[in-house]
């Protein structure tokens, strides 16, 4: 049994959801504490025991748009300000628990106390691909990437061990990084997907009436999430969110219409299901996410909602379908057991330095 302290970043629910999956399975065998911020804080304090909260970055969202420069004001002053405090509470728990190893989801703060403690660390999130796949920026996503490029290094710079969920089978020639497939919750494992007679739509930025507008116009019935009401309008079916509902909606869409959120399209793919991707502006890992859909050929991404383009997409549904046959999502078993390796190969290189 080893002592992991796990680090997480509070923007969205994504970095919470996927890993609460690991630390499930982590926790059969080793002792476990959890510092975390922002929505992560609020997930996993509700589920696990010894849940400290920290400072998180998070971005600030006008509509579909990330407003990039006052987030990058808002993350300065923060890191001023509050940053110190929280670096300071997790070398304190570090002082008192004496951890072998510190796993890091895209938490800059638990990364650098456990450096500066000189203790073995894990980097395990989908963001770093930015720094390993190949990809293109266009001359408008470039002050976004630039800045997201920058918090990616400096957050988990000099890690002992990379491990990336990714949608891709290749691995690269740096023997620190490590591709996995993302890890999916046990509510969609259980799941027996089938293609049914509606639309799948998770969307938490887009305004109601903006979307109502483009979806009334379309003859299918669509099933949306995201904006927490229970209304029939017509062909759309707004739904509260509640677990056993989410997932069975979605396991029988016949297709899915989200943002360029990495669990959802995680999901998505899990489940075989073609893809309609709307990532938030200046947000890149979410256009990239979305990005790597249309070369997986599982979907397509654009930047704004509009009729034609939806129209588009679901006159093609069936060459989506065939597209998806050929990936493979990895059994879940093979994935953590995988990650489990890699952690005692860590820790035994490091009782041995």
């Amino acid at each position: 049994m080893a002592k992991i302290l796990y680090g997480l970043c509070g923007e969205g629910l994504g970095h919470a959801s996927r890993s609460r999956i690991l630390i499930n399975h982590l926790k059969k065998e080793h002792d476990i504490r959890i510092v975390a911020g922002g929505k992560a804080y609020d997930l996993l304090s509700s589920e696990f025991d010894r849940v400290e909260e920290i400072e998180s970055p998070r971005f600030i969202y006008e509509g579909n748009d990330v407003r990039l420069f006052y987030s990058i004001l808002i993350m300065i002053y923060r890191t001023i300000v509050s940053t110190p405090f929280s670096f300071l509470k997790v070398r304190k728990i570090i002082k008192e628990f004496k951890p072998d190893l510190l796993i890091t989801d895209a938490d800059p703060i638990s990364h650098f106390a456990a450096r500066f403690s000189k203790i073995k660390r894990m980097s395990i999130d989908n963001p770093q691909v930015l720094l390993h796949r190949e990809y293109e920026v266009t001359f408008g996503e470039f002050i976004s990437w630039f800045f997201l490029m920058i918090a990616l290094k400096i957050s988990a710079f000099g890690a002992d061990r990379y491990i990336i969920y990714d949608y891709f089978v290749g691995q690269v020639d740096d023997p620190r990084v490590l591709f996995l497939k993302p890890l999916i919750q046990e509510g969609i494992l259980k799941q027996k997907p089938k293609y049914g007679n509606h639309v799948f739509v998770y969307q938490t930025s887009l305004s109601t009436e903006f979307i109502c507008g483009i979806l009334k116009k379309i003859d299918e019935t669509f099933i949306i999430y995201g904006f927490n009401k229970e209304l029939i309008d017509e062909n759309l079916i707004f739904r509260q969110f509640n677990e056993d509902d989410f997932y069975h909606d979605i396991s029988n869409a016949k297709a899915v219409i989200a943002n360029g959120g990495f669990t959802v399209l995680s999901e998505a793919l899990y489940l075989k299901k073609p893809i309609f991707s709307i990532p938030i502006n200046n947000q890149f890992e979410q256009i990239l996410n979305a990005k790597f859909i249309d070369k997986l050929g599982a979907g397509v991404y654009h930047m704004y909602l509009n009729e034609n383009d939806l129209k588009d997409f679901l006159n093609n549904l069936d060459q989506y379908k065939e597209n998806l046959k050929s990936y493979n999502p990895e059994k879940q078993e093979v994935t953590l057991k995988r990650i489990e390796e890699e952690i005692q190969k860590l820790l035994l290189r490091h009782s041995k330095t």
